[in-house]
């Protein structure tokens, strides 16, 4: 499966032990690939078994892929893409690209679902460009994007479509966070209700960990890294999920120009800032995987604006100093981190 292919750039830790003589549960996990990166899972007490929950997850992997993958022929937004007018959809994909426009509208586009043709512009659908394309091309990739262009609804029978108005639809920035949420909801239903789901460095973390909280590091922004190894914090989640998005890890050069992965659907234009990443936590993994890439290209003060406003959501900026990085947050986000800055991690 191919959906999205982003770096991971959390690194999932256990808790540190709490007083008292219980003994920890003991901790089950399933690990694999899919979207194009890898998964994992946890859960405490031996039941469901690692069986009974193999079926289902993978399951719910294939469904999502199926229904939103921008790389495979067959699935439902390549319909979407393909289509003239209408095309009938599942009522998942539906939801998402509702959740998708809605970001958009809030965001005043700096979200936008329909941006892929900005990103095929700009080398980030195959090999990248040893140049930057010209104000002309530019501005007819722009002409294709679009989100209040496309259209949703219902036939008379009930089925849901979308009409994409002419657009491509894009889900990367936002259906990876709802495949997290998907497999959250399985290990619920099978009885699973402490559990941690990962999936290329986007987590949900559900009731408590063997110790208590479940404990996330964010990575420190660094190119050349490898993920997990130097934290620029550490958080400690119970019924929340996290998500994180940077431009260090996905960026090329152009003839003078860096380009980075975060594109601005407002110019066109890949957006490079001060801002080195943002972490964003949120009740569900969809939300925090859609502020995150929002936030990034917003930037730190309009995003801070706008993230206030959000109930139940708060963010992490690492900004970029001549001294290192400095870490900016929402109001919220100091009940969420249990340190501030972690040494170099073995």
């Amino acid at each position: 499966m191919r959906l999205l292919a982003l770096s991971a750039l959390l690194t999932v830790g256990c808790t540190t032990p709490t007083a008292g003589p219980v003994a920890p549960r003991s901790v089950q996990q399933l690990q694999g690939k899919a979207f194009g990166t890898t998964f994992s899972i946890k859960w405490l007490g031996s039941s469901p078994s690692s069986q009974e929950v193999e079926g289902p997850v993978i399951a719910a992997l294939e469904r999502v892929d199926a229904r939103m993958s921008t790389w495979r022929p067959d699935s439902e937004l390549q319909d979407v893409r393909r289509g003239d007018g209408s095309v009938v959809v599942s009522d998942e994909t539906l939801e998402v690209v509702r959740a998708g426009l809605a970001l958009a509208e809030t965001t005043g586009g700096a979200f936008d679902p329909t941006v892929e043709p900005l990103m095929e512009l700009w080398g980030f659908r195959g090999k990248a460009r040893d140049e930057p394309p010209t104000p002309e091309e530019i501005e007819a990739a722009r002409a294709q994007v679009g989100f209040r262009k496309v259209s949703l609804g219902r036939t008379n029978d009930g089925e849901a479509f979308i009409d994409a108005g002419g657009t491509a639809l894009d889900l990367s920035a936002i259906a990876k966070g709802h495949g997290v949420d998907a497999l959250s909801s399985v290990l619920s239903r099978l009885g699973a209700t402490d559990h941690f789901v990962e999936i290329g460095g986007e987590v949900r973390a559900h009731g408590s960990g063997p110790n208590g909280a479940w404990r996330v590091g964010v990575d420190r922004p660094e190119a050349g890294v490898r993920p997990g190894t130097r934290f620029a914090a550490q958080l400690a989640l119970t019924n929340a999920s996290l998500a994180t998005s940077g431009n260090y890890r996905n960026a090329y050069q152009a003839g003078e120009v860096r380009v980075v992965h975060t594109m601005d659907p407002r110019t066109g234009r890949p957006h490079d800032s001060v801002v080195a990443s943002v972490s964003v936590i949120a009740p569900d993994c969809r939300t925090a995987d859609g502020w995150a890439t929002s936030l990034m290209v917003l930037g730190l003060d309009d995003g801070r604006a706008l993230i206030e406003a959000q109930p139940f959501v708060d963010a992490l900026w690492l900004v970029t100093t001549s001294e290192g990085f400095e870490q900016q947050r929402s109001s919220g986000m100091a009940d969420w981190i249990v340190a501030a800055n972690e040494p170099t991690q073995r």
